[in-house]
């Protein structure tokens, strides 16, 4: 049974508006419904965001369930996620399974009736009390997705051997890129709600992410200006750089921190342990530090806060080999062949980090090249509490405006950003007013965002 949720479309012989997704497009038209469910399917499609290195240590991990269930399965890894999703389904032919980094567009997906709930046993629940992972809208009654790779982001990279002084952390040190296709603009929102959070903690981190918090309220206000200052610091060069600088650095080079040019060969970087994939071949030279010991206006310099990422897989298209595939990447076991071993970092692959309580530090090499995996590992263990990226749980229409808000503080830092995130608090009260009138309900928020 579909959840039941007073007011929620039903998937089945439903004609859907794709504009209602993130109340953002006005595409009118038939959409395909799945298959029957009892139909069986030999074959299944994933879509997801990994790409180059990325994408070849899951299509590894894809050939183990190929051989396990004789089951093939095709990858499609592309930046654009959203775009070929949303394409995918106008044209009534969606991939079985879709991997997404941001949880806000796959609760309008749920609520539009487009994912297929789990079922029993896919996922053991207690073995992810120790996070945010299963955040979803208070009154879902069914399961629709699940964690499959996780990532920290309230750390620094630098140089390994070049431990960076906290007394020295000015602008200008700092790698910074805005750049990122469609999205440009969200390794500034980065900065600002991991400024936020070390700043004013975890509840108000919460309350703003989950929309209870105005946007016009003294913490959010207080933590863009605590940015603005920062990259106003060396008159705004570094900002200005940022601007026409893309996150992941030169095409074929080796990310910022280890780059040339605008913006790279610099000695800091905020960015997420993600970032050791950008980082090319000299991925082992690099190591962090915690953010709040560098962070401008972070309150305690040891805080134990840690703002975290996750890409989640759902299901699309109803099948039994969609459900076995689901059941696998949830596995302790899948996850742990994504940890690799001494073998596969010998082969020069970085790690992927798990959510589930039976992939801990032991999982990820001990020694040799790789010590800041199993330091990752325990910065999420340890911290007294994870908060998901506020950007990515916010609705599709809010996390844009906010980016493209992000973009225009930049080009002045020294603005009073008030204004700025008055129009963004305008765009969420209008989308909030707009979805009551079309559903008759408040719109339902996550829980457990931090945990």
């Amino acid at each position: 049974m579909r959840g039941t949720r007073t007011g929620r479309p039903v998937r089945g012989g439903r004609t859907a508006a794709l504009g209602a997704l993130s109340l953002l497009l006005v595409l009118a038209g038939p959409v395909g419904c799945a298959r029957d469910a009892a139909e069986p399917r030999r074959a299944l499609t994933v879509l997801g965001p990994w790409t180059g290195g990325e994408q070849e240590s899951f299509e590894e991990l894809l050939e183990l369930f190929e051989a396990e269930q004789g089951v093939s399965v095709e990858y499609q890894g592309t930046t654009a996620t959203r775009e070929v999703l949303l394409s995918g389904l106008l044209a009534g032919d969606p991939p079985d399974v879709a991997v997404l980094p941001v949880l806000g567009d796959l609760v309008d997906y749920e609520r539009e009736g487009f994912l297929e709930p789990l079922g029993e046993g896919v996922v053991d629940e207690e073995k992810y009390d120790g996070g945010p992972w299963l955040a979803q809208p208070a009154g879902m009654d069914e399961r629709h997705w699940i964690p499959v790779k996780v990532d920290l982001k309230s750390i620094v990279w630098h140089e390994k051997g070049r431990r960076p002084d906290p007394s020295r952390a000015d602008a200008e040190r700092w790698c910074v890129g805005m750049g990122s296709d469609a999205t440009s603009g969200w390794p500034g929102s980065d900065w600002i709600e991991d400024v936020l959070l070390q700043q004013s903690g975890h509840e108000a981190y919460e309350e703003w992410a989950a929309g209870e918090m105005e946007w016009t309220e003294e913490a959010v206000v207080r933590a863009w200006r605590t940015w603005g200052e920062f990259m106003s610091g060396d008159g705004g060069r570094t900002a200005r750089e940022a601007l026409t600088t893309d996150h992941r650095g030169p095409e074929g080079g080796n990310g910022l921190l280890f780059g040339t040019g605008p913006g790279g060969g610099c000695e800091l970087e905020h960015q997420g342990s993600f970032a050791r994939h950008l980082y090319g071949p000299r991925a082992p030279e690099a190591d962090f530090v915690p953010s709040p010991r560098l962070l401008p206006g972070a309150a305690d310099r040891d805080g134990r806060d840690r703002e975290v990422s996750a890409d989640f897989a759902a299901m699309f298209r109803a099948s039994p080999e969609g459900q076995e595939l689901m059941r696998f990447l949830a596995s302790p076991e899948a996850q742990r062949v994504w940890a690799k071993d001494e073998e596969g970092w010998a082969r020069g692959e970085i790690p992927f980090f798990s959510a589930h309580e039976d992939v801990g530090e032991e999982s990820y090499p001990a020694g040799g090249r790789d010590t800041v995996s199993r330091r990752v590992v325990r910065e999420l263990e340890r911290a007294g509490r994870l908060c998901l990226d506020a950007s990515d749980v916010m609705p599709p229409m809010i996390r844009r405006v906010f980016y493209e808000k992000v973009l225009e503080f930049l080009a002045d830092p020294g603005q009073d950003p008030t204004g700025l995130l008055g129009r963004i608090q305008e765009v969420q009260e209008e989308s909030e007013r707009q979805f009551r009138q079309r559903f008759r309900r408040e719109p339902e928020r996550l829980d457990r965002i931090c945990r």
